[in-house]
C-alpha cells in the first residue's frame, strides 16, 4: 500500500461564497469560487449528495471509497491493513453511523456566530413553537433576546475557537453582513454506511446562515436500518435533518429533527492541548473523541517529525500552509498548501513528516484514548488539561 493524494471536492451551498473570495486569507490556496459552501478533502461518502475524493497521486482513477470497497472486497486482512484496527472495531460494532462532528474556526470577517443549542425540555419545545409557527426569521440581528437565549448564541467568533458537535445538538452557525464571512475547519463521523469512518472538510458562510438542523446518534440510525423504526429522511446518506431553513429549499423535517434533539447534548468548547514532539515541532490535539481525533502540527523548516501516537489507524494529512514531504517507507509524497494526503495504516507506524517550510499541517485519525492519553501525559502535559480536552464543558451562550 501507498500514500494517497487526494482531490478536494468543491460543494455549493446557499449559504456558501458570494463575493470576494480573493480577499479571504484562510481561502487563498484554494481557489474557491463564489458559490462554494463546502470544501470535502477526504471522504469515502456515497450516495445521492454525497462526495467520495478522487485519487490524483497515483493516478489510480479510483475514488477513496472504490479503493476502500476492493480492500474490503479482499477479504478483513486487506481492510485491516488499510483502515486499521480501531476503525475495523468501529465498522463491526456500529455499521450504521450517526453523525457527531468538531468546529475549528479557521477566518472571521464581520458578525459571526453559531448557536449552541436550547439546554431544557422546556426551552427545546419553545424553539419548537415558533418554528412550527415559522416565526424564526433569517434576519438574526434582529432576533428578541429570548430567541437568542433558547438558541444559546455565541457570538462574535474568534479566530483558533474549538467546538465538539455531539449528535442530538440543535445548532446552527452564521456570517451575516456584506462584510459577514466564516471559514470553519471540520472533521466528522464518516457516516451511513461509509467503511471509511471520518469525513474531513472546510466549511465556509458568507451573509447568510446554515439551516438549524440536527443530526441523528449511531444508536437512532441503526434502529432504522433495523426497521424498528421509519423515518421521512434517509439518515444513512443524508444525517442532517433541517429543522428550519427559512424558506430557501424544501425537505424541512421538523418534527423528526425536534424528535432527535437532546438538550443533554449541546456545543462543547474545547481547549487544545499543546505538546513538544521534536525540534522544531510543535503537536496541538485539537479536539479528541471516541469517533475522531484531529492534531495540528506546526514545523519548522527543515523540521523532520512522526505524526504523534500510533492508534492502529489511518491518517488524513492535511497540509493549511508551506509544504512538506511524507515518507513512509520507501514511498513519498510531497504536500503543499491546500493539498491532502490519505495514509493507510500499514504506513502509520513508518510515517515521516519533512518540513520544506514552515507549515502547518492537519493530522485526523480514529483514535484509541488511553493511547492518546498517556502519549501527552509522557510529553508533559498537564493532566487536567488532557482531562478538559477529553471530556469538555457545555459551550455557554455569549454576546460580546
Amino acid at each position: 500500500m501507498e500514500i494517497l493524494k487526494l482531490a478536494a471536492e468543491s460543494v455549493s451551498k446557499p449559504w456558501g461564497l458570494k463575493r470576494g473570495v480573493a480577499e479571504s486569507e484562510a481561502l487563498r490556496p484554494y481557489a474557491v469560487t463564489a458559490g462554494t459552501g463546502e470544501l470535502w478533502l477526504a471522504s469515502a461518502q456515497t450516495g445521492p449528495g454525497n462526495y467520495s475524493n478522487l485519487v490524483v497521486e497515483p493516478p489510480l482513477r479510483k475514488r477513496l471509497a472504490d479503493v476502500a470497497d476492493l480492500a474490503s472486497a479482499a477479504g478483513e486482512g486487506e481492510l485491516r491493513r488499510l483502515l486499521g484496527g480501531r476503525a475495523l472495531a468501529i465498522l463491526k460494532e456500529m455499521p450504521h453511523r450517526g453523525k457527531t462532528e468538531a468546529w475549528i474556526v479557521r477566518e472571521v470577517v464581520g458578525h459571526t456566530g453559531v448557536a449552541s443549542g436550547p439546554r431544557t425540555p422546556e426551552g427545546l419545545d419553545r424553539l419548537k413553537g415558533l418554528v412550527l409557527r415559522r416565526e424564526l426569521k433569517a434576519d438574526i440581528e434582529h432576533w428578541p433576546p429570548d430567541v437568542r437565549r433558547l438558541l444559546g448564541l455565541i457570538e462574535p467568533l474568534q479566530g483558533g475557537e474549538v467546538f465538539l458537535v455531539p449528535c442530538g445538538t440543535l445548532h446552527t452557525m452564521f456570517a451575516i453582513g456584506q462584510d459577514g464571512r466564516l471559514v470553519i475547519d471540520e472533521i466528522q463521523q464518516g457516516y451511513g454506511t461509509s467503511l471509511v469512518p471520518t469525513l474531513s472538510k472546510i466549511l465556509m458562510v458568507q451573509d447568510s446562515l446554515l439551516s438549524v438542523q440536527v443530526h441523528p446518534c449511531d444508536e437512532m440510525v441503526s434502529r432504522v436500518a433495523a426497521g424498528e423504526l421509519r423515518v421521512d429522511q434517509d439518515l444513512e446518506t443524508n444525517p442532517t435533518v433541517r429543522v428550519y431553513d427559512f424558506g430557501r429549499r424544501p425537505g424541512e423535517y421538523p418534527e423528526l429533527g425536534f424528535e432527535l434533539s437532546d438538550t443533554n447534548a449541546g456545543l462543547r468548547r474545547v481547549i487544545p492541548v499543546e505538546v513538544d514532539v521534536a525540534d522544531g515541532v510543535i503537536l496541538e490535539v485539537t479536539v479528541a473523541c471516541a469517533q475522531f481525533v484531529r492534531s495540528r502540527l506546526r514545523l519548522r523548516a527543515g523540521a523532520v517529525c512522526a505524526v504523534g501516537p500510533a492508534y492502529g489507524s489511518y491518517r488524513v494529512l492535511h497540509c493549511a500552509s508551506g509544504a512538506c514531504r511524507l515518507e513512509a517507507g520507501a514511498g513519498q509524497l510531497r504536500l503543499v498548501a491546500a493539498e491532502t494526503a490519505f495514509v493507510p495504516a500499514e504506513l502509520e507506524s513508518e510515517l515521516r513528516i519533512l518540513a520544506e517550510s514552515e507549515s502547518l499541517v492537519f493530522d485526523d485519525a480514529v483514535p484509541d484514548l488511553n493511547v492518546l492519553n498517556e502519549f501527552l501525559g509522557d510529553s508533559g502535559a498537564n493532566a487536567s488539561d488532557v482531562a478538559a480536552l477529553l471530556q469538555p464543558r457545555r459551550a455557554l451562550g455569549r454576546k460580546g
